[in-house]
Formats: structure tokens, C-alpha cells, sequence
């Protein structure tokens, strides 16, 4: 009781924001308040996104409506995303930008909570279109918040600090998920649904309340005015140092294209990781239900051993990031999702599948957690959210291909086979990870020579 008192008391001061002069103190509540804001995100968005399938089923969608719930978000993104790095690149504050583009996207969730009441041959394109421009705003104020907490997280913390964000959000996430889905199974259709879509935009308030505690001077020297100036910035004011015309002409195209290295290797070795780790991604739902004979309990089960694995999983691969360095971690981690399809090859159990379950929550989360650290790394300062707009963008093209890839391995080979060449990519692309290694060490290495 008293340790829950004590709890309570230290979320009210840091979202209370008294006064800290300490740097290292702002930093801690940073932290702990980045961690609120992800509870606080994940409840909004599991209310509501989990069901979108279902309901726009409900709703009459053809099987062609339903991709498009995929496919539509997916191709708008690649369209904003590098015009929305960007922008995100201008703002000297990028906070108040970040809360307006998260209150765009989920003002979306009232509208779909309205769609039953439009005429029934209607619903299901309105839905369709409702969900696809929401992820407009939703990707840019995705990307601004990555350039947004680097700055405020410093680098030696990252490790720790985003394994206890995402250990709790999959917590959290999970338990919404199973009570929210009974509960609008109890209401039934289409209340239940409005019901925890209009729930989603109020707790949305919050998100962009909480996300509002943040510190965003944590990362300014003292007597650093430079980034408050008007319509300035740091990396606008770079560019000006530099002679970079961030605007329209050939020379500030070509210098912008001229990207560093280290980004340009890691933003290759994921396109192939991201094209090798969702390929099999369609094949194991097929299997799971056509083969094994898979229903919605479970669906749940598998959803619940995976988040389980995660949270086992987040602190160890914490450590290991802070021994070894992000890339080397990923190279370890990457190379045990080979497992998966090769266990789906030979399985005839869907027990077994949930077992494994464990295992594969628990790679994935050093998997997710060494890929975010490692790109916030080798994104240039002055320009990161542009930068992780490029990524972002480039693992998005590998990921609309990819599941063309895994059914048309299904269908030339059947799924054992299939799933074992999936297997040998999610293999490879670890390989391609450990190469990236060997020549970031080489390169460290001749720099270090070259300044002795």
C-alpha cells in the first residue's frame, strides 16, 4: 500500500512539473514522463485499432475494402512522411506540432464512431477513407516524435529508458485489448464499437496532455538562444551556416540526397530485414487457421504469450544494447527470428506455436529495441526527422512487397518450403547486419588512425 502511495505521489509531481534545477534531474522525469505518455498512447490506440477489421466487416466491406485498411495507410505514408520530416525539421519546438498532428489523427476516431449512422452502402468506403487519411497526420507526428525524444532522452539512457516504455505500453496494450474486445462483443454492434471509438478520442486528450510534461530545453546549453529565435531552429540555423538551401533548387537537392554513411548501410541492411522478417508474416496467419484450425481464443492466446516473451525480454536486451552497442545487439537478436518459420514448418500443434510464442516475444523486443536506438544513432542531428522520413519511407516500400513475396513463395512451393526460404532471409539479413558491424568498426578504426 505504502509502495503504491509512493507511486502515485511521484506520477502527480512529474506531471505536476515543480520546478527542477538539476539537468540530470529533468532528465530522470523526461524519462518517466515519456513512459506515461506511452501508457497513456497505447490505451487510445488499442481501443480502437485492434477492431477496425471486424467492424468494417460489420459494416459490409468486401474482402477488396478490407485490404485496403492495410494498403491505403501504407501508400499515404509514403507520400507525407518525407515532406512531414521535414516540416517536423523547421520546428525549433517540435512538441505543440507533435500534439496537433496526434489530435488530427484521432478526431478521425469520432468520425468513424459516427460512421453507422450514415446510409449502409456508404459505411464501408467511408471507413475506408476515414482510415487511410488519418494516417497522414499520424505518420508525420510519428516521425516528429522520434526526433522529438532523442533530443530529450540523451543517448546513454536510451537503452534502458525506451525498454521500460515499451515493456509497459505491451502490458498495458494487451490487457486493453482483451477487456476492450469483450466488452464491445457485450455491447454488440455498432454501440459497442462507437462506444470505444469515442473512448479512444478522450483518452487521446490525455496522451496529448501527458506528452505536454515533457521537457523539451532538457538538451540546451545555458545562454543557448540561438534555437528560440523566430522561425529559426537548429537545423535551420545550420543550413544558413552551411550555405544548405533546404528549399527548392538543384544544389539543396543534391547536398540533401548526399546522406552519411553509416545511415546509408543501416537503411539498406533493414530494407532487406524488413522485406526477410514480414514476408512469412501473411503465411503464418494462413497456417494458423487453415492448417492448424485456429479461432479467436486462440488468436488471443498467441497475442498473449507474444506480449509475455516482450516483457521478459525488454531488460536483458536493455543491458546488452548498453554492453555492446545497438548494432552488435541487433545483429545477435535478428538472428534468432530464423527460428519462427522453421518452427511453423514443423509444427502440427498450434500449443506448440504458443510456447514458442515466449520465445519470439522475447527476440522481438531486443529486435525492436536495437533497431530504434541504432537509427536514432546514425540520423545526423540538424536534420533527424527528415533523416527517419528517408528510413521510414525505405523500409515502407520493403514492406508493401514483402507479403507478394511470402504468398508467392506459398504458392509455388507450399508452406514448409516456403517457410524454410523464409527462414534462410531472416537468417541472411542478420548476416547483413553483422557486415554493417565489420565495416562501421573498420571505419572507426581508420578515423581513429587518421586523427593519431
Amino acid at each position: 500500500m505504502w509502495r503504491l502511495k509512493g507511486v502515485v505521489a511521484r506520477i502527480k509531481s512529474d506531471l505536476g512539473m515543480s520546478p527542477l534545477e538539476h539537468p540530470s534531474d529533468r532528465i530522470e522525469r523526461n524519462i518517466r514522463v515519456n513512459i506515461y505518455h506511452g501508457i497513456c498512447s497505447i490505451l487510445a490506440v488499442n481501443m480502437a485499432a485492434p477492431f477496425m477489421g471486424i467492424f468494417a466487416v460489420k459494416l459490409g466491406a468486401s474482402e477488396y475494402q478490407v485490404g485496403l485498411l492495410s494498403s491505403g495507410p501504407a501508400l499515404v505514408s509514403l507520400l507525407s512522411m518525407i515532406p512531414g520530416g521535414r516540416f517536423m525539421d523547421k520546428r525549433a519546438r517540435k512538441k505543440r506540432a507533435i500534439s496537433v498532428f496526434i489530435m488530427l489523427q484521432r478526431v478521425f476516431y469520432l468520425f468513424i464512431a459516427a460512421i453507422p449512422f450514415f446510409v449502409p452502402d456508404r459505411r464501408a468506403h467511408l471507413l475506408v477513407l476515414a482510415v487511410t487519411a488519418m494516417n497522414i497526420p499520424a505518420s508525420i507526428a510519428n516521425i516528429g516524435w522520434q526526433a522529438f525524444i532523442s533530443k530529450v532522452v540523451p543517448a546513454e539512457r536510451r537503452a534502458e529508458a525506451f525498454a521500460a516504455r515499451n515493456r509497459l505500453m505491451n502490458l498495458t496494450g494487451t490487457i486493453v485489448v482483451l477487456v476492450a474486445g469483450r466488452l464491445i462483443d457485450i455491447a454488440g454492434f455498432p454501440v459497442g464499437y462507437q462506444i470505444f471509438f469515442a473512448g479512444a478520442f478522450v483518452l487521446s486528450l490525455l496522451e496529448i496532455w501527458v506528452l505536454g510534461k515533457v521537457d523539451e530545453t532538457v538538451d540546451e546549453p545555458e545562454g543557448n538562444v540561438e534555437t528560440s529565435a523566430a522561425g529559426g531552429g537548429a537545423a535551420a540555423a545550420a543550413a544558413g551556416n552551411s550555405g544548405h538551401d533546404d528549399g527548392a533548387g538543384s544544389k539543396g537537392l543534391l547536398r540533401r540526397l548526399r546522406v552519411p554513411d553509416p545511415f546509408l548501410r543501416y537503411t539498406l541492411a533493414s530494407v532487406f530485414f524488413y522485406l526477410a522478417l514480414q514476408a512469412p508474416w501473411p503465411l503464418f496467419t494462413l497456417y494458423q487457421v487453415k492448417v492448424l484450425g485456429a479461432n479467436n481464443t486462440w488468436v488471443s492466446l498467441l497475442n498473449l504469450t507474444n506480449t509475455s516473451g516482450s516483457l521478459l525480454g525488454y531488460g536483458f536486451w536493455a543491458r546488452q544494447c548498453r554492453k555492446r552497442g545497438n548494432l552488435s545487439t541487433l545483429a545477435i537478436a535478428s538472428a534468432g527470428i530464423f527460428a519462427i518459420p522453421l518452427v511453423y514448418a514443423f509444427s502440427k500443434s498450434l500449443l506448440t506455436i504458443v510456447c514458442f510464442n515466449l520465445f519470439t516475444g522475447a527476440i522481438f523486443s531486443g529486435v525492436n529495441l536495437a533497431l530504434f536506438n541504432r537509427l536514432l544513432e546514425v540520423t545526423p542531428e540538424e536534420s533527424k526527422a527528415s533523416y527517419i522520413a528517408y528510413y521510414t519511407t525505405a523500409i515502407n516500400v520493403s514492406a508493401i512487397f514483402a507479403p507478394m513475396v511470402g504468398v508467392g513463395l506459398l504458392n509455388l512451393y507450399g508452406f514448409r518450403v516456403a517457410f524454410m526460404i523464409c527462414a534462410l532471409m531472416r537468417l541472411s539479413a542478420s548476416l547483413f547486419f553483422r557486415l554493417v558491424q565489420r565495416i562501421e568498426n573498420k571505419a572507426s578504426l581508420r578515423a581513429q588512425g587518421a586523427v593519431m
